[in-house]
């Protein structure tokens, strides 16, 4: 019998309170169901994984968490900017050339790490720092709790369904040898925080720069704060790989490039960090009674950035699993199938585009194709350069996302089919919305509609473009709801979207008072510009 008999038993145990685990524990927790979560050390604590991607947003506002990130002066990542890499010298990504989200952040994780577990807290999950998990508690095939210490004191704590997320130390993964080597990517990484940095001259200012060398790599990311992460990963040598190359501080020193991003100012305020041969997988990462997550279903090389997307995802995955299983009485067996099944895809196509990009005797356009070729079975119209931002921004398979996308989908088709009325001389002194409706000339009725969205600013919904206070979105029933592709529509939703941009000019504007002072000019650029194959039907909002 535990001490504390309040915690003996509940209906999902968190192990490990990082990312996955805070985030798993905050969705279950809001839904009602009874969780608690043990973390084995406290927050807050220093942790590498600080570049992070926009598909991690719409699980950041599920659990509450969305608006203390972007409140707490973290650095935006608006992308990355890629020196040395393949035999394009110098390329760039840019997140809002994926018509979703235009930046992520660059973060401290001891503090971006505590956010998430506070949000566990309030959403009502009960929580223990410094609680250590001892050992597994089976009953036949089905584990049923484990037993766990803190402050001395043993206990023991039985639950419907365990969920794994103690990162590389794998509670679950090591019980039962289902940990599998990555070949090839076995690197390791050393890092530390710097102050006094000029960083990278803008345009490129807010972009995580990745560098890299004959047998390693370099980031530098402006994490905020006025405080920078510079890390290196050397790479994996294979049979001839010899200790690790610890001189932090003199291999920094010889790279030329790096010096005038440092600056003359630059000031090491962190030990150096290390990490090494974090690239694995587990084979099985869900059984009777139990979930793995984050780290403790598998990690691969942080090129990409895409350890905290892949910690956050399946933690809202196996969250949602939860509350299906044990509150809307799913199958088990059958959800756990799901979970496990669409983890391996997900880690499988993120894992063939990290290998690929190591490949370093490519061109920039080399990598886009391959990005195409991954997304080939889901999407066979994207161009190569969109597929590898897509990809590479964690909106591929991510169902967090899907479920936003769907919603603000829904509700633009909504507003797009008439709900809403015609905007005259007499602008109305609140707007949900306007709608510009355009429809091709010698299409069937029905068939050849576009309609362009002006809403107001929604940081969760993916929007094909944002203005300084307004989302901009396009809708094509006709063309699934993807009208860019179209190349008949492209022009004038560009230009539409440049047109809103200009006139959008004053921070705190509302969507009735923009329309109040740029309708005439919209109207105006409307006329001018809209092709002569296409009709204005009419503009109306809400």
């Amino acid at each position: 019998m535990s001490a504390g008999g309040e915690l003996d038993a509940v209906d999902v145990l968190v192990v490990g309170g990082g990312p996955a685990g805070s985030t798993a524990a905050a969705v279950m927790a809001k839904a009602g169901l009874r969780v608690l979560l043990l973390e084995a050390g406290s927050h807050p604590r220093a942790h590498v994984g600080e570049s992070l991607l926009p598909g991690i947003i719409p699980i950041l506002a599920e659990i509450d968490a969305l608006a203390e990130v972007e409140a707490a002066g973290f650095g935006r990542k608006t992308g990355s900017t890629l020196w040395g890499w393949g035999k394009t010298p110098r390329w760039d990504l840019w997140f809002h050339d994926s018509d979703a989200y235009e930046h992520a952040w660059l973060v401290e994780r001891s503090r971006f790490d505590a956010i998430l577990f506070n949000a566990a807290r309030r959403a009502g999950a009960e929580l223990r720092e410094r609680a250590v998990a001892r050992s597994l508690l089976w009953d036949g095939e089905r584990l049923v709790g484990v037993t766990w210490e803190q402050e001395g004191v043993s206990r023991e704590t039985r639950a419907r369904l365990v969920i794994d997320a103690t990162g590389q130390s794998m509670l679950l993964g090591r019980a039962k040898g289902r940990r599998e080597e990555i070949g090839g990517l076995k690197h390791q990484a050393m890092w530390a925080h710097f102050t006094g940095c000029v960083g990278v001259p803008p345009p490129r200012h807010e972009q995580a720069l990745f560098l890299a060398e004959a047998d390693q790599w370099w980031w530098f990311f402006p994490i905020g704060g006025g405080r920078a992460s510079v890390g290196v990963v050397q790479l994996d040598a294979g049979e001839a790989r010899g200790a690790p190359r610890r001189d932090y501080d003199g291999l920094l020193a010889a790279v030329g490039e790096l010096r005038p991003v440092l600056g003359p100012a630059a000031t090491r305020v962190t030990p150096v960090r290390h990490e090494r041969d974090w690239s694995y997988r587990i084979s099985e990462v869900t059984g009777p009674g139990w979930i793995q997550i984050g780290d403790a279903a598998g990690f691969i090389d942080p090129v990409l950035s895409t350890g905290v997307l892949l910690a956050l995802h399946s933690a809202w995955h196996a969250g949602r699993t939860a509350v299906a299983v044990l509150q809307g009485g799913a199958d088990e067996a059958a959800a756990r199938a799901r979970y496990q099944a669409h983890h391996r895809e997900m880690f499988g196509d993120l894992l063939r585009m990290v290998r690929f990009y190591y490949q370093q005797n490519l061109y920039r356009d080399d990598y886009f194709w391959e990005s195409k070729r991954i997304l080939l079975t889901r999407d066979t119209e994207l161009k190569p350069q969109k597929a590898f931002v897509v990809l590479t921004s964690g909106l591929v398979q991510n169902l967090a996302l899907d479920e936003v996308r769907d919603e603000a989908t829904a509700r633009q088709t909504a507003r797009a089919e008439g709900l809403g009325r015609p905007l005259g001389e007499a602008p109305p002194e609140r707007l949900g919305f306007v709608c510009v409706h355009l429809r091709e000339r010698a299409a069937a009725p029905g068939q050849g509609d576009l309609y362009l969205l002006v809403e107001p600013r929604d940081p969760v919904a993916p929007a094909l473009a944002r203005t300084r206070n307004f989302d901009v979105g396009a809708i094509a029933p006709r063309h699934g709801n993807d009208p860019l592709r179209v190349p008949a529509f492209a022009p004038v939703i560009r230009g539409f979207v440049a047109a809103v941009q200009g006139l959008d000019a004053a921070a705190g504007t509302d969507l009735a008072a923009f329309w109040r002072e740029s309708r005439v000019r919209l109207g105006t650029w409307l006329k001018e510009h809209v092709p002569e194959n296409m009709e204005l039907v009419r503009v109306f909002g809400e």
